[in-house]
């Protein structure tokens, strides 16, 4: 799902999607599931190492603008300020 998410925001050059959808959403649902913050963070962790091996440089880099902001909305520090 977050690797779809990136895409759109590649393709659209916004990461407002991921903003106003996807991380609501798993703010949303994720404690009700108990899924832990850090499995998604280290999940996005090797989202980037995939990205990194399977993408062009210019690919990834350009992933990576959007792969960053979305790392940082799953953060220990911004989940640390919400708790």
């Amino acid at each position: 799902m977050f690797q779809t998410y990136i895409w759109v925001c590649v393709l659209e050059r916004n990461i407002s999607v991921v903003q106003q959808e996807l991380f609501p959403l798993c703010v949303m649902l994720y404690p009700t599931f108990k899924v832990k913050w850090e499995i998604v963070r280290y999940m996005l962790v090797l989202l980037e190492r995939e990205f990194a091996a399977t993408l062009a440089p210019d690919e990834f880099v350009r992933c990576l603008s959007y792969l960053a902001p979305l790392k940082a909305m799953f953060s220990t520090e911004v989940f640390a300020k919400a708790a």
